[in-house]
């Protein structure tokens, strides 16, 4: 049996999905990947969410133990892989995709804005009287987020529920807000252009990435949320598939020749179809036995 099509469309933009949008998509995935999330891949699907993840990345976890070396006969210190940190980035490309349906925006946005302001001082006052807060989950110090949901405060406590409270009546259900109600990750970043929100219009939680130039800097430290092992290791799974596929439509692998090379079938190649006097298919098919 041969199998033929034709999957130049393969590489071309989605539809509705804008230049701008693709671009901060490849900003996510280069800052993730220099950021320490060397396995990362655009359009992840995850199990539980019926959307598709613009960006994912994910960072191997690594343990020491201590082991009796029986060759040398003493007891050495092994470095073994562990389950990692997942995370995952929301583009948004203009502001009519970031806030949806919302009213009295502008009366809740100054609101968010007061209140993130004062937000961000408590904290860095946490910081200062509470260093054990500090995950140490970043590289480099100044990326290092807090787990300021452990402090005994109850002003940030108080505080940080009307922020959530403002955030949703001006979010909506919205995809940020199911990816944080389904624990997808770790962490969650949202990449924007510049304008598009500020950084106090930050969903709780979440870390904001600006687009500058032809990098992403970051605004807002994201809250780094405990996922269950099992759940990481799916995110990991997706994510691999996820480059995977990508991998394939660079190297102009078809699903159907897959499907071939399982089924023992033969591959027929566009160009022995032409040079046959075969009309190119419209898409993946399956010819009959030759």
């Amino acid at each position: 049996m041969a199998v033929r099509g034709d999957f130049s469309r393969l590489r071309r933009v989605p539809a509705g999905e804008s230049p701008a949008h693709l671009e901060l998509k490849r900003l996510s995935l280069i800052w993730a990947q220099a950021h320490g999330y060397p396995i990362a891949a655009c359009e992840v699907s995850l199990p539980n969410l019926r959307f598709r993840l613009d960006a994912a990345a994910y960072r191997p976890g690594s343990q020491r133990v201590v082991r009796f070396d029986e060759r040398r006969g003493i007891h050495r210190i092994y470095t073994l892989p562990s389950v990692g940190v997942a995370a995952v980035f929301e583009c948004k490309a203009s502001r009519a995709d970031m806030i949806r349906d919302c009213r009295n925006a502008a009366r809740l946005t100054e609101r968010l804005k007061e209140l993130t302001a004062l937000r961000t001082e408590l904290e860095r006052e946490l910081r200062i009287h509470q260093p054990s807060l500090r995950n140490g989950d970043a590289l480099w110090p100044e990326y290092e987020s807090a787990a300021y949901e452990r402090a005994e405060h109850p002003p940030y406590r108080k505080l940080v529920k009307t922020l959530a409270t403002l955030s949703r009546q001006l979010q909506g259900q919205t995809k940020m807000e199911n990816l944080f109600k389904w624990n997808a990750a770790n962490l969650h970043y949202l990449v924007i252009e510049p304008g598009v929100a500020e950084d106090h219009e930050t969903p709780p939680g979440w870390g904001l990435l600006v687009r500058s130039g032809r990098r992403l800097e970051l605004r807002v430290l994201p809250e780094l949320r405990e996922v269950p092992e099992e759940t990481r290791l799916g995110f990991l799974h997706r994510v691999a598939a996820a480059g995977t596929k990508a991998a394939n439509r660079e190297a102009g692998v078809a699903y159907a020749e897959i499907e071939a090379e399982r089924r023992g079938m033969e591959w027929v190649e566009e160009e022995e179809d032409r040079a046959a006097g075969v009309p190119p298919a419209n898409g993946p098919q399956i010819d009959s036995l030759r």
